[in-house]
């Protein structure tokens, strides 16, 4: 009886307990300073399988003595494997989100750093 009761109550737990990369749909953003330039990087993943997402992407530039500003998307795929989330995104390049929760883009349009990590709501 007690392993009865153990058993639902793990299954009734585990969504509340998954991380966030086990959700259905999850996001990932950074802002990085440079002199006056801000340049923020947005991630949205939507869940295509285990450990595989389809993922769209924002990268924008904001220059703060100026007020000029410049956008760009992209959509592409992700995968996760040891332990790091590695993420192909066309003409915005590559990106790696490691365990620690650090960002790293391969394209000066894009932001590295800590990320923010959410559920896309």
């Amino acid at each position: 009886m007690r392993a009865i009761l153990l058993a639902v109550a793990l299954v009734a737990a585990a969504p509340a307990a998954a991380g966030i990369m086990d959700q259905p749909r999850w996001s990932a953003g950074t802002v990085q300073r440079r002199g006056p330039v801000a340049v923020t990087t947005g991630l949205d993943f939507e869940r295509t399988g285990p450990g595989q997402w389809r993922v769209r992407a924002r990268c924008e530039t904001r220059d703060g003595r100026t007020g000029r500003w410049s956008a760009r998307t992209g959509a592409g795929i992700a995968i996760r494997s040891a332990g790091m989330v590695m993420i192909e995104v066309g003409r915005l390049g590559r990106m790696v989100l490691f365990p620690d929760g650090d960002l790293a883009a391969n394209t000066a349009a894009c932001a590295s750093g800590p990320a923010d990590l959410g559920t896309g709501d």
